[in-house]
Protein backbone atom coordinates (compact mmCIF):
# COMPACT_ATOMS: atom_id res chain seq x y z
CA UNK A 1 0.00 0.00 0.00
CA UNK A 2 1.48 3.22 -0.99
CA UNK A 3 1.55 5.73 2.20
CA UNK A 4 -0.14 8.87 1.92
CA UNK A 5 1.74 12.18 0.58
CA UNK A 6 4.23 13.64 2.94
CA UNK A 7 2.99 12.04 6.21
CA UNK A 8 4.98 14.34 8.49
CA UNK A 9 2.73 17.30 7.58
CA UNK A 10 -0.36 18.47 9.08
CA UNK A 11 -2.20 21.47 10.03
CA UNK A 12 -1.04 20.97 13.75
CA UNK A 13 2.76 21.00 13.43
CA UNK A 14 4.54 22.34 10.39
CA UNK A 15 8.34 22.64 10.50
CA UNK A 16 10.29 26.04 9.80
CA UNK A 17 11.06 25.42 5.77
CA UNK A 18 7.48 23.73 4.86
CA UNK A 19 5.31 25.57 2.03
CA UNK A 20 2.17 26.81 2.32
CA UNK A 21 0.87 28.12 -1.11
CA UNK A 22 3.36 30.96 -1.53
CA UNK A 23 4.55 31.07 1.90
CA UNK A 24 7.29 29.62 4.07
CA UNK A 25 6.95 28.75 7.26
CA UNK A 26 9.68 30.33 9.91
CA UNK A 27 7.95 30.03 13.42
CA UNK A 28 4.86 28.95 15.72
CA UNK A 29 2.64 31.32 16.65
CA UNK A 30 -0.32 29.77 18.70
CA UNK A 31 -3.56 27.17 18.04
CA UNK A 32 -7.10 27.45 18.91
CA UNK A 33 -10.13 25.50 18.97
CA UNK A 34 -9.96 25.64 14.76
CA UNK A 35 -7.02 26.19 13.43
CA UNK A 36 -3.44 26.83 14.05
CA UNK A 37 -1.44 29.84 13.01
CA UNK A 38 2.16 30.32 11.95
CA UNK A 39 4.73 32.87 11.06
CA UNK A 40 5.20 32.87 7.86
CA UNK A 41 7.47 34.83 4.87
CA UNK A 42 5.74 35.16 0.76
CA UNK A 43 8.90 32.85 -1.04
CA UNK A 44 10.69 35.57 -3.32
CA UNK A 45 9.06 38.84 -1.06
CA UNK A 46 10.53 37.87 2.10
CA UNK A 47 11.72 41.57 2.47
CA UNK A 48 8.39 42.48 3.09
CA UNK A 49 8.08 40.80 6.21
CA UNK A 50 6.36 38.48 8.19
CA UNK A 51 2.59 37.34 7.69
CA UNK A 52 0.33 35.23 9.87
CA UNK A 53 -0.88 32.34 8.51
CA UNK A 54 -3.86 30.62 9.50
CA UNK A 55 -4.45 26.94 8.75
CA UNK A 56 -7.67 24.90 9.82
CA UNK A 57 -7.47 22.02 11.60
CA UNK A 58 -10.62 20.49 9.52
CA UNK A 59 -10.25 20.09 5.93
CA UNK A 60 -12.63 22.19 4.15
CA UNK A 61 -14.00 24.38 7.34
CA UNK A 62 -15.92 26.99 5.70
CA UNK A 63 -15.11 29.62 8.52
CA UNK A 64 -11.77 30.00 7.14
CA UNK A 65 -13.38 31.51 3.68
CA UNK A 66 -15.66 33.57 5.83
CA UNK A 67 -13.09 35.18 7.92
CA UNK A 68 -10.62 35.52 4.53
CA UNK A 69 -14.00 37.19 2.76
CA UNK A 70 -14.79 39.34 6.08
CA UNK A 71 -11.58 40.82 6.02
CA UNK A 72 -11.12 41.25 2.58
CA UNK A 73 -14.10 44.19 2.92
CA UNK A 74 -12.53 45.62 6.18
CA UNK A 75 -9.48 47.82 5.80
CA UNK A 76 -8.57 49.68 9.03
CA UNK A 77 -5.36 50.17 11.14
CA UNK A 78 -6.54 48.29 14.08
CA UNK A 79 -8.06 45.39 12.24
CA UNK A 80 -5.09 43.13 10.75
CA UNK A 81 -4.70 43.18 6.80
CA UNK A 82 -5.78 40.14 4.68
CA UNK A 83 -2.71 39.12 2.47
CA UNK A 84 -3.88 36.02 0.90
CA UNK A 85 -6.24 32.82 0.95
CA UNK A 86 -5.96 29.50 -0.20
CA UNK A 87 -6.25 25.89 0.38
CA UNK A 88 -2.95 23.63 0.26
CA UNK A 89 -2.72 19.93 0.49
CA UNK A 90 -1.40 17.85 3.06
CA UNK A 91 -1.55 14.09 4.70
CA UNK A 92 -4.91 14.34 5.70
CA UNK A 93 -6.31 16.43 2.68
CA UNK A 94 -6.87 19.71 1.39
CA UNK A 95 -7.28 22.51 4.43
CA UNK A 96 -8.03 25.97 3.52
CA UNK A 97 -5.83 29.03 4.77
CA UNK A 98 -5.80 32.40 5.65
CA UNK A 99 -2.50 34.83 5.60
CA UNK A 100 -2.76 38.12 7.57
CA UNK A 101 -0.97 40.71 8.53
CA UNK A 102 1.82 39.64 11.23
CA UNK A 103 1.10 41.62 14.72
CA UNK A 104 3.93 41.41 17.03
CA UNK A 105 2.20 41.95 20.16
CA UNK A 106 0.48 39.93 23.06
CA UNK A 107 -3.25 39.64 24.23
CA UNK A 108 -4.75 42.26 26.22
CA UNK A 109 -4.83 40.73 29.35
CA UNK A 110 -1.12 39.51 29.59
CA UNK A 111 0.28 42.92 28.30
CA UNK A 112 -1.92 44.29 31.38
CA UNK A 113 -0.47 42.03 33.25
CA UNK A 114 3.29 42.56 32.12
CA UNK A 115 2.49 46.53 33.04
CA UNK A 116 0.91 48.93 34.89
CA UNK A 117 -1.38 50.84 32.90
CA UNK A 118 -3.51 54.49 33.25
CA UNK A 119 -6.70 55.34 32.79
CA UNK A 120 -5.75 57.20 30.13
CA UNK A 121 -4.10 54.35 28.20
CA UNK A 122 -6.95 52.05 28.60
CA UNK A 123 -8.79 55.08 27.08
CA UNK A 124 -6.89 54.64 24.00
CA UNK A 125 -6.53 51.04 23.89
CA UNK A 126 -11.16 50.54 24.17
CA UNK A 127 -11.27 53.65 21.10
CA UNK A 128 -8.77 51.84 19.16
CA UNK A 129 -10.83 48.53 19.74
CA UNK A 130 -14.05 50.60 18.94
CA UNK A 131 -13.34 52.10 16.29
CA UNK A 132 -12.57 48.63 14.95
CA UNK A 133 -15.87 47.05 15.78
CA UNK A 134 -17.33 50.92 14.17
CA UNK A 135 -16.13 49.32 10.70
CA UNK A 136 -17.04 46.06 10.95
CA UNK A 137 -20.57 47.08 12.39
CA UNK A 138 -20.47 49.44 9.17
CA UNK A 139 -20.41 46.99 6.78
CA UNK A 140 -22.76 45.50 8.38
CA UNK A 141 -21.28 43.36 10.09
CA UNK A 142 -20.82 41.48 13.91
CA UNK A 143 -17.49 40.54 15.20
CA UNK A 144 -19.29 37.54 17.64
CA UNK A 145 -16.10 36.67 19.91
CA UNK A 146 -15.12 39.99 20.96
CA UNK A 147 -13.07 39.59 24.39
CA UNK A 148 -9.69 40.07 25.38
CA UNK A 149 -7.32 36.90 24.20
CA UNK A 150 -8.70 38.38 20.47
CA UNK A 151 -7.22 41.92 21.00
CA UNK A 152 -3.48 42.10 20.72
CA UNK A 153 -1.31 44.54 21.67
CA UNK A 154 1.96 45.73 20.09
CA UNK A 155 4.65 46.89 22.71
CA UNK A 156 6.39 49.07 20.04
CA UNK A 157 3.49 51.67 19.94
CA UNK A 158 0.91 50.44 22.36
CA UNK A 159 -1.45 49.66 19.01
CA UNK A 160 -4.31 47.72 19.58
CA UNK A 161 -5.77 45.32 17.05
CA UNK A 162 -8.77 42.81 16.97
CA UNK A 163 -8.29 39.82 15.53
CA UNK A 164 -10.04 36.52 14.92
CA UNK A 165 -12.93 37.05 12.56
CA UNK A 166 -13.17 33.65 11.63
CA UNK A 167 -16.76 33.41 14.22
CA UNK A 168 -17.74 36.99 12.36
CA UNK A 169 -20.92 37.63 10.31
CA UNK A 170 -21.93 40.17 7.12
CA UNK A 171 -24.86 40.96 5.24
CA UNK A 172 -25.25 38.42 2.67
CA UNK A 173 -23.00 35.57 4.20
CA UNK A 174 -24.87 32.57 3.89
CA UNK A 175 -25.31 30.59 7.48
CA UNK A 176 -22.71 28.03 8.56
CA UNK A 177 -24.45 26.83 11.52
CA UNK A 178 -28.05 25.74 12.29
CA UNK A 179 -27.79 26.30 16.60
CA UNK A 180 -29.91 28.04 18.45
CA UNK A 181 -26.99 30.39 19.46
CA UNK A 182 -24.09 31.89 17.04
CA UNK A 183 -20.62 31.48 17.87
CA UNK A 184 -19.30 33.30 21.34
CA UNK A 185 -17.22 32.91 24.13
CA UNK A 186 -20.06 32.55 27.33
CA UNK A 187 -18.66 34.63 29.84
CA UNK A 188 -18.53 37.38 27.20
CA UNK A 189 -22.84 36.66 25.75
CA UNK A 190 -24.87 39.42 26.67
CA UNK A 191 -28.22 39.41 28.94
CA UNK A 192 -30.30 39.16 25.65
CA UNK A 193 -28.61 36.59 24.54
CA UNK A 194 -28.69 34.53 27.89
CA UNK A 195 -32.01 35.11 27.95
CA UNK A 196 -33.02 34.32 24.71
CA UNK A 197 -30.83 30.57 24.94
CA UNK A 198 -33.01 29.80 28.18
CA UNK A 199 -36.02 30.93 27.10
CA UNK A 200 -36.10 29.51 23.36
CA UNK A 201 -39.11 30.65 21.53
CA UNK A 202 -39.67 27.40 19.51
CA UNK A 203 -36.97 24.62 18.41
CA UNK A 204 -36.12 26.53 15.00
CA UNK A 205 -35.65 29.86 16.58
CA UNK A 206 -32.28 31.47 16.49
CA UNK A 207 -30.76 33.95 17.99
CA UNK A 208 -29.26 36.71 15.79
CA UNK A 209 -26.19 38.42 17.16
CA UNK A 210 -26.12 42.51 16.57
CA UNK A 211 -23.82 45.46 17.53
CA UNK A 212 -25.20 45.79 21.11
CA UNK A 213 -23.80 42.27 21.82
CA UNK A 214 -20.69 43.39 20.28
CA UNK A 215 -20.25 46.49 22.72
CA UNK A 216 -21.60 44.30 25.62
CA UNK A 217 -18.29 41.86 25.15
CA UNK A 218 -16.26 45.19 24.92
CA UNK A 219 -17.35 46.19 28.42
CA UNK A 220 -17.23 42.64 29.67
CA UNK A 221 -13.48 43.17 28.34
CA UNK A 222 -12.81 46.62 29.42
CA UNK A 223 -14.13 45.23 33.69
CA UNK A 224 -11.81 43.07 33.62
CA UNK A 225 -8.73 44.80 32.14
CA UNK A 226 -9.11 47.77 34.97
CA UNK A 227 -10.62 45.12 37.66
CA UNK A 228 -8.72 41.88 37.43
CA UNK A 229 -11.99 40.03 37.18
CA UNK A 230 -15.08 39.54 35.10
CA UNK A 231 -18.70 40.64 35.85
CA UNK A 232 -20.84 38.12 37.71
CA UNK A 233 -22.10 35.57 35.29
CA UNK A 234 -25.20 36.84 33.26
CA UNK A 235 -26.88 33.78 32.79
CA UNK A 236 -30.32 33.37 34.42
CA UNK A 237 -30.14 30.66 36.20
CA UNK A 238 -26.68 31.48 37.59
CA UNK A 239 -27.94 35.58 38.58
CA UNK A 240 -29.42 34.86 41.82
CA UNK A 241 -29.62 38.38 42.42
CA UNK A 242 -31.03 39.43 39.22
CA UNK A 243 -28.34 41.91 38.30
CA UNK A 244 -28.93 41.26 34.84
CA UNK A 245 -32.80 41.28 34.51
CA UNK A 246 -34.98 44.31 32.76
CA UNK A 247 -34.44 47.11 35.40
CA UNK A 248 -31.36 45.34 37.16
CA UNK A 249 -28.74 47.48 38.62
CA UNK A 250 -26.07 45.21 36.53
CA UNK A 251 -22.70 44.87 38.17
CA UNK A 252 -20.81 46.35 40.92
CA UNK A 253 -18.96 49.96 39.39
CA UNK A 254 -15.21 49.08 38.50
CA UNK A 255 -14.15 51.62 40.61
CA UNK A 256 -15.74 49.91 43.72
CA UNK A 257 -13.52 46.73 43.30
CA UNK A 258 -10.47 49.17 42.18
CA UNK A 259 -10.57 52.80 43.65
CA UNK A 260 -7.86 53.58 40.94
CA UNK A 261 -10.09 53.83 38.08
CA UNK A 262 -10.66 57.02 36.87
CA UNK A 263 -14.58 58.28 37.10
CA UNK A 264 -15.06 58.44 33.09
CA UNK A 265 -13.77 54.99 32.79
CA UNK A 266 -15.90 53.56 35.50
CA UNK A 267 -18.90 55.24 33.81
CA UNK A 268 -18.27 54.27 30.25
CA UNK A 269 -17.61 50.49 31.04
CA UNK A 270 -21.19 50.48 33.00
CA UNK A 271 -22.66 52.30 29.84
CA UNK A 272 -21.25 49.21 27.58
CA UNK A 273 -22.24 46.76 30.17
CA UNK A 274 -25.94 48.39 30.23
CA UNK A 275 -28.60 45.40 30.57
CA UNK A 276 -30.45 47.51 28.03
CA UNK A 277 -29.35 46.92 24.67
CA UNK A 278 -30.01 50.53 23.41
CA UNK A 279 -28.50 52.45 26.17
CA UNK A 280 -25.07 51.22 24.90
CA UNK A 281 -24.46 53.23 22.31
CA UNK A 282 -22.81 52.58 18.91
CA UNK A 283 -19.22 51.64 18.48
CA UNK A 284 -18.14 54.50 16.76
CA UNK A 285 -20.21 56.65 19.85
CA UNK A 286 -18.18 55.00 22.04
CA UNK A 287 -15.00 55.60 20.91
CA UNK A 288 -15.78 59.23 20.45
CA UNK A 289 -16.45 59.02 24.16
CA UNK A 290 -13.15 56.84 24.63
CA UNK A 291 -11.06 59.38 22.84
CA UNK A 292 -12.40 62.28 24.40
CA UNK A 293 -11.62 61.06 27.87
CA UNK A 294 -8.09 60.31 26.82
CA UNK A 295 -7.60 63.91 25.80
CA UNK A 296 -9.31 65.66 28.82
CA UNK A 297 -8.75 63.33 31.71
CA UNK A 298 -7.85 64.62 34.91
CA UNK A 299 -4.68 63.74 36.59
CA UNK A 300 -6.11 60.30 38.37
CA UNK A 301 -6.39 59.37 34.69
CA UNK A 302 -2.36 59.01 34.64
CA UNK A 303 -1.92 57.01 37.93
CA UNK A 304 -0.88 53.17 37.41
CA UNK A 305 -4.28 51.59 38.07
CA UNK A 306 -2.53 48.84 40.07
CA UNK A 307 -0.49 49.00 43.56
CA UNK A 308 2.50 47.57 43.33
CA UNK A 309 3.12 44.44 45.35
CA UNK A 310 5.31 44.79 48.14
CA UNK A 311 3.75 41.71 50.41
CA UNK A 312 5.84 38.11 49.78
CA UNK A 313 3.74 35.59 48.16
CA UNK A 314 4.15 33.52 51.74
CA UNK A 315 2.00 35.97 53.32
CA UNK A 316 -1.07 35.72 50.51
CA UNK A 317 -4.54 34.10 50.86
CA UNK A 318 -5.37 31.70 49.71
CA UNK A 319 -7.63 32.77 47.56
CA UNK A 320 -4.81 35.53 46.45
CA UNK A 321 -2.64 32.56 45.89
CA UNK A 322 -5.41 30.51 43.74
CA UNK A 323 -6.21 33.71 41.43
CA UNK A 324 -2.43 34.36 41.14
CA UNK A 325 -2.23 31.20 39.69
CA UNK A 326 -4.40 31.89 36.54
CA UNK A 327 -3.03 35.90 36.48
CA UNK A 328 0.18 35.69 36.97
CA UNK A 329 0.15 38.10 39.94
CA UNK A 330 -1.94 39.04 43.08
CA UNK A 331 -5.14 40.37 41.83
CA UNK A 332 -5.06 44.48 41.56
CA UNK A 333 -1.62 44.09 41.98
CA UNK A 334 1.71 44.68 39.87
CA UNK A 335 5.52 43.93 40.39
CA UNK A 336 7.18 46.80 39.93
CA UNK A 337 10.54 44.93 38.56
CA UNK A 338 8.28 42.81 36.14
CA UNK A 339 6.89 46.17 34.70
CA UNK A 340 10.45 48.06 34.25
CA UNK A 341 11.65 45.12 32.40
CA UNK A 342 9.11 45.67 30.05
CA UNK A 343 9.05 49.07 29.33
CA UNK A 344 13.26 48.43 28.88
CA UNK A 345 11.34 45.52 26.26
CA UNK A 346 9.38 48.35 24.81
CA UNK A 347 11.44 50.82 24.09
CA UNK A 348 14.28 48.66 22.78
CA UNK A 349 11.48 47.41 20.44
CA UNK A 350 10.35 51.02 19.64
CA UNK A 351 13.47 51.73 18.64
CA UNK A 352 13.93 48.51 15.91
CA UNK A 353 10.61 49.60 14.55
CA UNK A 354 11.66 53.00 14.04
CA UNK A 355 14.73 51.66 12.44
CA UNK A 356 12.82 49.24 10.41
CA UNK A 357 10.60 52.02 9.16
CA UNK A 358 13.45 54.53 8.10
CA UNK A 359 15.39 51.57 6.08
CA UNK A 360 12.03 50.67 4.69
CA UNK A 361 11.59 54.50 3.59
CA UNK A 362 15.38 55.04 2.44
CA UNK A 363 14.62 51.96 0.05
CA UNK A 364 11.43 53.46 -1.25
CA UNK A 365 13.09 56.67 -2.04
CA UNK A 366 15.83 54.96 -3.61
CA UNK A 367 13.60 52.66 -5.75
CA UNK A 368 11.79 56.32 -7.06
CA UNK A 369 15.07 57.61 -7.95
CA UNK A 370 17.40 54.80 -9.68
CA UNK A 371 19.73 57.80 -10.86
CA UNK A 372 20.79 58.46 -7.17
CA UNK A 373 22.66 55.98 -5.79
CA UNK A 374 23.69 54.89 -2.18
CA UNK A 375 27.28 54.94 -0.59
CA UNK A 376 28.57 51.83 -0.53
CA UNK A 377 28.83 51.58 3.35
CA UNK A 378 24.86 52.42 3.16
CA UNK A 379 24.26 49.84 0.95
CA UNK A 380 26.11 47.20 2.68
CA UNK A 381 24.61 48.39 5.72
CA UNK A 382 20.83 48.01 4.40
CA UNK A 383 21.50 44.64 3.04
CA UNK A 384 22.76 43.32 6.43
CA UNK A 385 19.94 44.59 8.03
CA UNK A 386 17.19 42.77 5.61
CA UNK A 387 19.16 39.47 5.51
CA UNK A 388 19.44 39.41 9.23
CA UNK A 389 16.29 39.91 9.96
CA UNK A 390 15.33 37.23 7.53
CA UNK A 391 17.78 34.90 9.42
CA UNK A 392 16.63 35.65 13.07
CA UNK A 393 13.32 35.13 11.93
CA UNK A 394 13.62 31.26 11.20
CA UNK A 395 13.20 29.81 14.05
CA UNK A 396 15.59 26.75 13.31
CA UNK A 397 18.09 26.04 10.34
CA UNK A 398 15.96 25.98 6.88
CA UNK A 399 17.28 22.66 6.37
CA UNK A 400 15.92 21.28 9.89
CA UNK A 401 12.37 20.57 8.33
CA UNK A 402 11.09 19.22 4.79
CA UNK A 403 9.89 21.39 2.21
CA UNK A 404 7.49 19.56 -0.59
CA UNK A 405 7.90 20.12 -4.21
CA UNK A 406 3.91 20.54 -4.14
CA UNK A 407 2.63 20.57 -0.73
CA UNK A 408 -0.71 23.07 -1.56
CA UNK A 409 -3.26 24.08 -4.56
CA UNK A 410 -2.97 27.81 -4.43
CA UNK A 411 -7.17 28.62 -4.28
CA UNK A 412 -7.96 30.81 -8.01
CA UNK A 413 -9.66 34.07 -7.43
CA UNK A 414 -12.85 34.50 -6.36
CA UNK A 415 -14.47 37.84 -7.12
CA UNK A 416 -16.26 40.13 -4.42
CA UNK A 417 -19.68 39.42 -5.46
CA UNK A 418 -18.74 35.45 -4.68
CA UNK A 419 -17.59 36.03 -1.43
CA UNK A 420 -20.69 37.87 -0.39
CA UNK A 421 -23.31 36.05 -1.95
CA UNK A 422 -24.85 39.40 -2.70
CA UNK A 423 -24.45 42.79 -4.97
CA UNK A 424 -20.36 43.34 -4.60
CA UNK A 425 -21.17 47.04 -4.86
CA UNK A 426 -21.66 46.66 -0.74
CA UNK A 427 -18.09 45.76 -0.44
CA UNK A 428 -15.55 48.51 1.05
CA UNK A 429 -18.29 50.43 2.93
CA UNK A 430 -15.78 49.83 5.67
CA UNK A 431 -12.73 51.71 4.08
CA UNK A 432 -11.44 54.36 6.63
CA UNK A 433 -8.55 56.70 6.31
CA UNK A 434 -5.40 55.44 8.75
CA UNK A 435 -5.87 56.71 12.04
CA UNK A 436 -2.93 58.50 13.71
CA UNK A 437 -0.69 56.04 15.26
CA UNK A 438 1.28 57.32 18.52
CA UNK A 439 4.69 55.79 17.17
CA UNK A 440 5.85 55.22 13.53
CA UNK A 441 3.73 52.07 12.17
CA UNK A 442 6.10 48.69 12.54
CA UNK A 443 4.53 45.90 11.18
CA UNK A 444 7.75 43.69 11.24
CA UNK A 445 8.13 41.85 14.04
CA UNK A 446 10.91 43.36 16.74
CA UNK A 447 12.54 40.34 16.35
CA UNK A 448 13.03 40.32 12.86
CA UNK A 449 15.88 42.89 12.71
CA UNK A 450 19.70 43.07 14.00
CA UNK A 451 20.56 44.29 17.42
CA UNK A 452 20.39 48.64 17.58
CA UNK A 453 22.76 50.75 18.09
CA UNK A 454 23.69 52.13 22.09
CA UNK A 455 21.31 54.85 22.73
CA UNK A 456 23.11 58.77 23.70
CA UNK A 457 21.98 58.00 27.34
CA UNK A 458 20.48 55.79 29.71
CA UNK A 459 17.14 53.48 29.18
CA UNK A 460 14.09 54.42 31.80
CA UNK A 461 14.35 51.88 34.74
CA UNK A 462 18.06 51.52 33.71
CA UNK A 463 21.13 51.40 36.96
CA UNK A 464 23.13 55.00 36.81
CA UNK A 465 26.76 54.98 37.96
CA UNK A 466 28.25 53.84 40.24
CA UNK A 467 28.14 50.50 38.37
CA UNK A 468 28.38 47.50 40.42
CA UNK A 469 31.59 45.45 39.25
CA UNK A 470 32.03 43.48 36.22
CA UNK A 471 28.95 46.08 34.65
CA UNK A 472 30.50 49.38 32.44
CA UNK A 473 29.63 52.60 32.47
CA UNK A 474 28.38 53.65 28.80
CA UNK A 475 26.31 56.92 28.05
CA UNK A 476 25.27 57.83 31.62
CA UNK A 477 24.23 53.67 31.69
CA UNK A 478 25.42 50.50 33.51
CA UNK A 479 25.66 47.66 30.82
CA UNK A 480 26.53 44.28 30.98
CA UNK A 481 29.14 42.80 27.77
CA UNK A 482 27.62 39.81 26.53
CA UNK A 483 30.15 37.04 24.65
CA UNK A 484 28.21 37.33 21.39
CA UNK A 485 29.44 39.78 18.67
CA UNK A 486 27.56 41.93 15.88
CA UNK A 487 25.47 40.92 14.11
CA UNK A 488 24.94 37.99 16.37
CA UNK A 489 23.94 40.27 19.18
CA UNK A 490 21.04 38.20 20.95
CA UNK A 491 17.36 39.69 20.95
CA UNK A 492 16.68 43.67 23.39
CA UNK A 493 20.95 43.99 23.45
CA UNK A 494 22.72 46.94 22.13
CA UNK A 495 25.82 47.08 19.87
CA UNK A 496 28.57 49.57 20.82
CA UNK A 497 32.31 49.53 19.68
CA UNK A 498 32.25 46.01 18.08
CA UNK A 499 30.20 44.55 20.97
CA UNK A 500 27.19 43.54 21.95
CA UNK A 501 25.56 45.09 25.57
CA UNK A 502 22.76 44.55 27.96
CA UNK A 503 21.20 47.31 29.65
CA UNK A 504 20.90 46.59 33.44
CA UNK A 505 17.64 47.60 35.11
CA UNK A 506 16.79 48.48 38.23
CA UNK A 507 15.24 46.27 40.96
CA UNK A 508 13.02 48.64 42.97
CA UNK A 509 12.77 49.18 46.52
CA UNK A 510 9.18 48.19 47.80
CA UNK A 511 6.77 51.55 47.65
CA UNK A 512 5.55 51.31 51.40
CA UNK A 513 2.78 54.27 50.46
CA UNK A 514 0.98 50.89 48.96
CA UNK A 515 0.58 48.52 52.02
CA UNK A 516 -2.06 47.55 52.81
Amino acid sequence: MKPPPFPSLSPSFLPPGSRVGPWRVVGWGGRGANGAVYQALRVGREAAGPVALKLAMAPGDPRFAREGALLSRLRHPNIPALEGRGTWKHSRGTAPYVAMQWVDGVPLYAWAAMRNPSSRQVFQLLAQVARALEVTHALPGVHRDVKGSNVLVRGSDSRAFLTDFSSGHFAGASPLTWQAMPPCTPAYRSPQACRFAALRPSSHAQYTATPADDVFALGVTAYRLVTDEYPPPVEPGLDAKGLWKDGGPGPLPPEVLNPRVESRLNTLILRMLSVRPEARGTAGELAQALEQAAEQSDPKGDQPLFAWENLPSSRWSLMDSAEADLLGHRPRYRSRARVLETQARDAAEQTVANRLNAERLAHSRAATQPDVLSSPSLRWARGLLLSAGVLLLVFGPESGGPVPSEPFQEMPPRSEAQDAGTDAGTVGLADVAAQPAHNAEGTIAAHTAISIDLPKGPLKGQVRPPCAKGQLDLRGGCWAALKAQPPECPLYSYEWNGGCYMPIVATPRPDTSDKP
